[in-house]
């Protein structure tokens, strides 16, 4: 083969394989647009650089305390823990699972942490505590986290739980709806969130989240400092 000819040759390989990069990228676009939890502007606005805040950073002994506030809320006897660790803020637009300890037993951890339990009939319930800089921070986070502005397919519900909370449904990145219930007490924010069992991903169907709305106020009122003036039991059991 002569020269030219294999130059030809690489030629035509180079532009096949550039090609094929080009179609890859085209084909990850294309899955990413059709993500419902694809949303750059809100997401933009809302979390990160002048949005929503980032919690501290602690020593690992403080988690402990974080853990505690929260373990009670869905009891063993009821559910079944299957995950916890530590989340950042950003975790409740992202719903990234929680993070396992650091191999370096000094470094210090985001002050949040998250339990997840798998309840009787299916759903998926996870509780969360945010630790932040102060009372001012801890509420910007809860004004843009329970924002329908803020997330995909949101709508906010009046909340039947703690006094001063925030009720809200949406669509997760998992394309799962679910339901939240965000509640600030002084510089903490708890979160108490439930994706029912056996929907269709991608929609929020009119009323069918009525029960998981009821199911996470109910829990809500089982977190310090709820104050709720009737603890009813949970719909998830």
């Amino acid at each position: 083969m002569s020269e030219e000819h294999g130059d030809r040759g690489r030629g035509r390989a180079w532009r096949a394989a550039r090609l094929g990069v080009l179609l890859a990228c085209l084909a990850g676009l294309i899955a990413y647009l059709a993500w419902p939890g694809a949303s750059t502007p809100k997401l933009a606005a809302c979390v990160g650089g002048h949005g929503a805040p980032e919690v501290r950073r602690v020593p690992a002994h403080y988690l402990s305390g974080l853990r505690e506030s929260i373990a009670r809320v869905v009891p063993e006897r009821l559910a079944r823990l299957y995950e916890e660790g530590t989340i950042i803020a950003q975790s409740a637009w992202s719903d990234e699972e929680p993070s396992p300890p650091p191999v370096s037993a000094a470094a210090k951890r985001p002050a949040g942490y998250e339990m997840r339990w798998w309840a009787p009939n299916g759903d998926d319930v996870v509780a969360d505590v945010l630790s932040f800089a102060s009372p001012k921070a801890a509420g910007r986070f809860v004004a843009l986290a329970g924002a329908e502005r803020c997330r995909v397919h949101a709508r906010r519900h009046p909340a039947a739980g703690p006094p001063r909370v925030s009720n809200l449904t949406w669509l997760n990145p998992d394309g799962a709806a679910e339901a939240d219930v965000y509640m600030r007490r002084g510089s903490r924010v708890y979160r108490i969130a439930d994706a029912p069992a056996g929907q269709h991903l991608g929609t929020v169907r009119a009323g069918s989240l009525q029960r998981t709305v009821a199911t996470v106020d109910a829990l809500a009122c089982l977190l310090p400092g709820a104050h709720c003036s009737v603890v009813r039991p949970s719909v998830a059991a």
